[in-house]
């Protein structure tokens, strides 16, 4: 997609984007001392997701790295001198980064309203069709499909230049030793009131596991009202019931807000900014260091699972084949990965085996 594509369309699309009901809220950044004070109103008002920003002149404490993008659902009107499914791909690629093998297709059922829903493979969905949505197209992204992104600020330019609508961001922080955040510290924020952002402190809901190594969840809000915020045990959710891993993720929909796109360059301000108790998270986020995590923790269990399910035939073939290793592997193997590491392969990740590279 070229410069001269955008420049062409955008008037068009921002001129069609312009005739949908507004919804309360704003979006972008605060840049003056004035608009600071535009913004803060408007902040009161409607629980926005803008935190203050640095550029009003003091110092933020907000590193914009502390996050990272776990899902991304926007909606938008493809322009009209482009077949709409061919320009969806080749946005898919060139902004997000997804493999040249996407193939879309036009599916039969149907999502949320949507006529066709297409499965992005294991990265998320595309939705559209219907005379209710009046010729708009839906993407979710989920956290595969995030983490196939390389440059979130041309994400950003792509969504402003095209009048594309955030409709969910979730935004996330990893502390993988569970000092900074953990499920207790993060039930005494509520119980201190670190969650209440201006009069009642929203609903909270704790998940137990009964101590069986699952992993608990701590709920703070609720979906309906466009802002919740998840703290769990992450590493036991992947299987190592011993994993201090905790992650917090706050979901943002556009209920009674627009969300800026500039939340996908600086996830770690509006994380911070979503909850006085988060206003000091300190862990700096890379997130290849969240895929690596996942990758060591799901092929241990694979391997328990493989040993559990089929080490004795294993074991009874190794005899059979005189002990030959390669003989055995060569009859059972099949092409292909688990669902579950599919997407790995878009990423140069070396996977450890107790703490041993293979």
């Amino acid at each position: 997609m070229s410069d001269r594509t955008i420049r062409y369309s955008r008037n068009e699309q921002t001129s069609r984007q312009s005739t949908a009901s507004p919804e309360p809220g704003f979006v972008g950044s605060v840049v003056d001392s004035q608009a600071a004070q535009d913004q803060a109103s408007i902040v009161r008002a409607h629980d926005s997701v803008i935190p203050p920003d640095s550029n009003t002149g003091g110092k933020s404490p907000v590193n914009a790295k502390l996050a990272f993008i776990d899902w991304l659902a926007f909606t938008f009107i493809p322009p009209s001198e482009f077949d709409p499914l061919p320009w969806i791909k080749e946005i898919l690629v060139q902004v997000f980064n997804f493999p040249e093998r996407l193939y879309l297709e036009s599916g039969q059922r149907g999502w949320n309203g949507y006529k066709h829903r297409v499965d992005l493979d294991q990265y998320g969905l595309l939705a559209f069709g219907g005379e209710s949505q009046r010729g708009s197209y839906h993407i979710e992204l989920n956290a595969h499909g995030c983490a196939l992104v390389q440059d979130w600020h041309k994400v950003k330019h792509w969504g402003e230049t095209f009048g594309v609508k955030i409709t969910r961001s979730d935004l996330a922080h990893d502390d993988y030793e569970g000092q900074t955040v953990s499920i207790q510290k993060a039930i005494e924020w509520y119980e201190q009131d670190g969650f209440t952002n201006s009069g009642r402190p929203p609903k909270r809901h704790l998940h137990h596991d009964f101590e069986s190594g699952d992993g608990k969840t701590f709920y703070v809000g609720a979906r309906e009202n466009g802002k919740l915020c998840r703290v769990y045990e992450k590493g036991r959710e992947q299987g190592d019931k011993s994993s201090p891993w905790v992650r917090v993720e706050v979901e943002l929909r556009n209920k009674s807000r627009e969300i800026p796109w500039d939340v996908v360059v600086n996830p770690g301000h509006y994380l911070a900014g979503a909850y006085p108790c988060l206003a000091f998270l300190s862990a700096i986020q890379q997130r290849i260091k969240t895929i690596q995590k996942s990758v060591n923790i799901n092929y241990a269990r694979l391997v328990s699972w493989l040993k559990q399910a089929a080490g004795k035939a294993v074991s009874l073939m190794l005899e059979v084949n005189g002990g030959d290793a390669e003989a055995v592997v060569a009859q059972i193997l099949r092409p292909g990965r688990p669902k579950r590491f599919q997407h790995f392969e878009d990423f140069d990740i070396h996977v450890l085996i107790d703490g041993v590279p293979v």
